[in-house]
């Protein structure tokens, strides 16, 4: 991207591009979030592990909190995957077509994805909410509140919202021949 010398204020120009780069970065703390979640999960389950094979004694917290934690891994990381294209597809075709060919597919598919990330959104928004209104809790002998954590669904989906704004941005920025994508896929 377009980036002033380092002690210069950013220009007009640039100034949209900071803000795309403070999306990226709040996506990749949160991605953070997700990486420590599953250190988490790992140090969890290999103490329910120890605590039911060894000492006979399980856990009644264990499968709660590790459920938990994979829903926080999987909406905290969802959109620094969408911004490092590391999600899965099939690149048979895409392969073949050039850097501007492929950000005009991207383009194109753009609603596509917005819709969907938008019913995402609005979904997760109203079952975090039902959640919330009902003060649901696991069906468990644990019974730890579900709201807290499903408020991490629509803030997921949001984030994933706005990262594919920032991708759309620079996919149009590349296939109208404003730059390359040497920044996609990268922090």
């Amino acid at each position: 991207m377009n980036q002033p010398a380092s002690g210069q204020a950013p220009t007009e120009a640039t100034r949209p591009l900071d803000k795309l780069l403070r999306i990226e970065r709040i996506n990749t703390w949160t991605a953070a979030i997700s990486s420590w979640s599953l250190l988490a999960m790992t140090l969890f389950v290999a103490f329910e592990v120890v605590s039911r094979y060894v000492f006979n004694k399980p856990t009644i917290w264990a499968w709660d909190v590790n459920v938990q934690l994979m829903l926080l891994l999987l909406m905290m990381g969802i959109s620094e995957a969408y911004k490092r294209d590391a999600h899965v597809r099939v690149d048979v075709i895409t392969g073949l077509l050039s850097e501007r060919q492929n950000a005009w597919i991207n383009v194109a598919m753009s609603p596509v994805f917005f819709f969907i990330t938008v019913v995402l959104v609005v979904t997760c928004w109203l079952y975090f909410l039902d959640s919330y209104q009902r003060g649901e809790e696991a069906s468990t002998l644990f019974a730890p509140p579900l709201w807290p954590i499903k408020f991490f669904m629509p803030l997921g989906s949001a984030l994933l919202l706005l990262q594919g704004l920032v991708n759309l941005i620079r996919d149009l920025r590349v296939a109208l021949g404003f730059e390359t994508h040497p920044t996609r896929g990268e922090s």
